[in-house]
């Protein structure tokens, strides 16, 4: 496996629920299409189809940020973010001057934190960096432009499923789930050698949030 491309954007956790329905969407309207044409199937792995569809459900989970945003939410916070300061270059941030990183803009975004203690967890030496009135501030950004999902909501079993993943009948998953764990450690599916590995710092010259990055 070869990276063509290292890191073109970051994606946020909203896009890439968006971009995984929209895909599921597009291959039952062909599906629908091929039924009603009687045309065969596609070479869609069947494996693939169960990654979509377990990402899709762990992403709709109501204990995450994403399941409960939508575009305009993202936009909103990223603008307000940009209109108190802080959203900077982030050389700026490395000169110690106060604000957020494009990653840490990003996290803020997937996590939507609602307190100082979650916040420390995502924004680094955050007690370094700003004061307790920036702290506060961006907190209240937050909570301003974001739904705060329900953390003791964090049941699985919750979330309704629309329709089973496609392996779940499929003898070459039982097959594979009933293999040692030694064999399975044997070889690396992915070896290192395989891959370019971008420089360190690399994402600090790369758009945050892919379409709803504020330095726009």
């Amino acid at each position: 496996m070869r990276v063509i491309k290292v890191r073109a954007a970051l994606l946020s956790d909203f896009e890439v629920l968006q971009l995984l329905r929209d895909s599921e969407a597009e291959q039952r309207n062909e599906a629908r299409t091929r039924k009603e044409q009687q045309v065969s199937d596609t070479d869609i792995a069947s494996n693939f189809r169960t990654m979509q569809f377990e990402a899709i459900t762990s992403l709709s989970q109501p204990f995450r940020a994403c399941s409960l945003q939508t575009a305009e939410h993202i936009r909103a916070f990223l603008d307000d973010l940009q209109k108190r300061g802080y959203v900077i270059p982030d050389e700026r941030i490395l000169a110690d001057e106060p604000g957020l990183t494009k990653t840490e803009r990003l996290q803020l975004v997937n996590h939507a934190p609602s307190s100082v203690v979650e916040l420390h967890t995502l924004v680094e030496e955050l007690g370094q960096r700003m004061n307790d009135d920036q702290i506060n501030d961006i907190i209240q950004c937050v909570t301003a432009h974001l739904p705060i999902p329900d953390a003791s909501n964090t049941d699985p079993h919750t979330m309704p499923m629309e329709h089973p993943p496609p392996m779940m009948q499929d003898n070459s998953m039982t097959q594979a789930t009933d293999m040692p764990d030694a064999d399975m450690d044997e070889e690396d599916a992915f070896p290192e050698e395989h891959f370019e590995h971008e420089e360190p710092g690399a994402n600090m010259d790369h758009d945050a949030g892919g379409g709803y990055d504020a330095d726009d």
